[in-house]
């Protein structure tokens, strides 16, 4: 409804209220921003994607937005800043938030306030299923928020660490995990981690939460290439092949060529 604008929860806070607003608004100097409570700071203004509301309000939001985020980062020259543009953008034109915790996930191992419990009742089974959960998108988090490493075994997938050429023609696939990756392994093993080959272990509820966002990212990831290449790439260009991986080798006591890839 028009006034009651949706997003996900974001653990920053009141940090948006906590920048020089002087500045910021000094071309509002009446701006709503100015006096909001510290309640509606902590509980109505820390979201982020997905964000959600009528074309009335989005567009109030979206341009004071594009007025105030070049002053923000002029104060906070941080990750964040954008998101924390949007927050004063909201308060600026009196638009509070309902936030949610189940709109997203992103940090296997947070606490509360993403949409895990919705990954956690899933059936093992499930995990890895593609269209099993395509039945059951209702009742699963909207967004997957590819802001973090993951990886179970050596089965990994970073956006730091994917080659910005990834969708080219000649560029491989992503290998895709096994189904089984979960019951396989209990730890992971960093691309170039240092030393090398190091096991480091994950709590049961952690490594199905990783088998989750692995085994999906890698899949929605080559869906999206695949897609593109076919719209792009000159008849027979393409290679459809799933064969990249991140590691020399899948197999975690398998260390050749370790140093190479610590320096990778």
């Amino acid at each position: 409804m028009h006034g009651q604008p949706w997003a996900s929860l974001y653990a920053f806070g009141d940090g948006p209220f906590r920048q020089d607003r002087k500045y910021i608004f000094a071309n509002h100097t009446d701006s709503p921003a100015l006096s909001t409570s510290r309640d509606e700071q902590v509980n109505n203004y820390p979201g982020g994607p997905p964000y959600m509301a009528t074309g009335r309000d989005m567009y109030a939001i979206v341009n004071a937005w594009c007025e105030l985020v070049p002053r923000v980062h002029k104060v906070y020259k941080h990750l964040l800043g954008e998101m924390f543009g949007w927050s004063l953008g909201a308060a600026h034109v009196n638009l509070p938030h309902t936030l949610s915790e189940s709109f997203m996930i992103s940090a296997v191992d947070i606490g509360s306030g993403e949409g895990w419990p919705l990954i956690d009742a899933l059936n093992i089974d499930e995990i890895t299923e593609f269209s099993t959960l395509k039945e059951k998108e209702d009742h699963l988090p909207y967004t997957l928020h590819y802001c973090q490493n993951y990886w179970l075994g050596k089965w990994f997938v970073g956006k730091y660490r994917l080659d910005s050429d990834f969708l080219s023609c000649d560029k491989p696939l992503l290998l895709e995990p096994p189904k089984d990756i979960g019951e396989k392994f209990d730890f992971y093993v960093k691309p170039g981690g240092v030393p090398y080959g190091t096991k480091e272990h994950l709590r049961p509820q952690v490594v199905k939460r990783e088998q989750f966002m692995v085994s999906q990212m890698i899949q929605r990831l080559n869906d999206a290439a695949i897609w593109y290449k076919s719209q792009t790439c000159e008849e027979g260009t393409a290679n459809y092949e799933k064969s990249f991986i991140f590691h020399f080798s899948l197999d975690p006591d398998n260390n050749e060529g370790g140093e190479k890839k610590a320096k990778w």
